[in-house]
């Protein structure tokens, strides 16, 4: 629905109506036309004529999405054109899903009724530290340095669009350096720690005891494991093959997409004793999809790690129970994440090339591997000091004397 009303005397306002958004707001673009001749401003029918074809023309350019409002345009609604024109166009399904978390939550309330012509950089520092202090998160804690930072770059996205769109002559964040994030010190299980682990996943239901016993040999990401199928096992050559993540559900249903790297494929080489419990976990998975029947809910799927009708396991869900099984068994608190740096870690302080390590783990470059788990823990540091143990030389005599050093003096009589 289209109209136009009169604002002044030479002025009018062009309202094309599109209805109401998600929230029950109504939703309406309008541009003001100005007419300058006096001549056409005296002859009503010209008049509405020439107005008339203006509206249709506005019309026809807001129904077909080429109009954006730049002027008394609110953040919140520019937000809502970039996730139709561009981001449900060209970003990941994951990618989307973050940014609409940080909007949402955080951002939007404190940002979606402002002008945004009227966001300064100013407007952008007050916020993030507004952020930073304590109890600042909707839970009540602390956010994290790095979610700052996330805070930030999402923003910077909004406005570099808007910028490229020509909606803003200039990013008001052009000149404000970004966010320091402190490097946070890794934390990884050491070899007694594995140990008891292993104890503990062993007094744990199979599917759980399995995933996590994956999660820290093979160093897969989280959404990596659930993704995993029984196709994707090679028990003979006793490898997983990696080609697939599920890192959210979409419409209840799993969002299957490549890994990280979107390498085409990556092979794991795995202990013959895990595979030998594997072997074992496939017959009680068999004996269980049997006694389900029809109230199997995997279709095409078969997936390795499922909720025993065949769903596939969310990433929230694998984190939670790894937190209970930890909490349970009192181990050493560190994230599931922090598995996979484990199994890392654990490989290059025992000798094992940078190279082979970077390939298990998936990593884009070795140098991403060499950088991010370029130190020792303690057993490496001592693993490092018996290389040189091979120079010491047993029937060396001990010259070493208490007696009084005596400088002797040189030819010209000078000490």
């Amino acid at each position: 629905m289209a109209h136009y009303q009169r604002r002044g005397e030479n002025s009018f306002l062009l309202v094309v109506d599109l209805g109401r958004d998600g929230r029950g707001r109504r939703i309406r673009r309008t541009k003001t036309v100005r007419v300058e001749d006096e001549k056409l401003l005296r002859a009503p029918r010209r008049l509405e004529n020439y107005l008339n074809q203006h509206l249709y023309t506005f019309q026809a350019k807001v129904e077909a999405g080429e109009y954006i409002n730049t002027k008394n345009l609110k953040f919140r609604d520019f937000v809502d054109d970039w996730y139709e024109k561009h981001a449900y166009k060209n970003l990941e399904k994951t990618t989307i899903k973050n940014y609409k978390t940080h909007l949402d939550n955080y951002i939007l309330p404190y940002f979606g009724n402002m002008y945004l012509d009227k966001i300064k950089a100013i407007h952008v520092v007050n916020f993030l530290d507004e952020m930073s202090q304590p109890n600042a998160s909707n839970r009540g804690k602390t956010l994290s340095d790095s979610t700052i930072y996330e805070f930030d770059k999402t923003i910077r996205v909004i406005l570099n669009k808007a910028v490229e769109w020509q909606v803003l002559k200039e990013h008001p964040l052009k000149n404000l350096p970004r966010p320091k994030v402190k490097k946070r010190k890794m934390k990884v299980y050491n070899e007694e720690d594995v140990l008891d682990m292993i104890k503990a996943l062993y007094k744990e239901e199979p599917v759980w005891r399995m995933f996590f016993l994956t999660s820290a040999i093979s160093g897969m990401r989280r959404s990596e494991v659930i993704a995993l199928q029984w196709e994707d096992i090679n028990f003979e050559e006793q490898y997983i093959r990696l080609e697939r993540s599920i890192p959210i559900r979409v419409d209840g249903q799993p969002h299957i997409k490549g890994t990280k790297t979107e390498e085409h494929h990556r092979v794991i080489y795995m202990p013959k004793w895990y595979m030998d419990e594997l072997l074992k976990y496939k017959e009680y998975w068999d004996l269980e999809r049997y006694a389900v029947g029809d109230k199997w809910k995997g279709g095409k799927y078969e997936f390795v790690f499922h909720d025993g009708y065949g769903n596939a396991y969310t990433p929230e869900s694998a984190t939670n129970t790894w937190g209970k099984i930890v909490k349970r068994h009192n181990l050493k608190d560190i994230r599931l994440h922090d598995l996979r740096h484990t199994m890392i870690t654990y490989l290059l302080n025992r000798g094992e090339s940078a190279f082979n390590v970077s390939k298990r783990a998936g990593h884009s470059d070795v140098k991403v591997t060499t950088d991010t788990y370029g130190h020792a823990d303690e057993y490496g540091g001592k693993s490092a000091a018996k290389h040189f143990e091979r120079f010491k030389i047993d029937d060396l005599d001990n010259n070493w004397t208490t007696n009084d050093i005596i400088i002797q003096p040189d030819k010209s009589g000078k000490r």
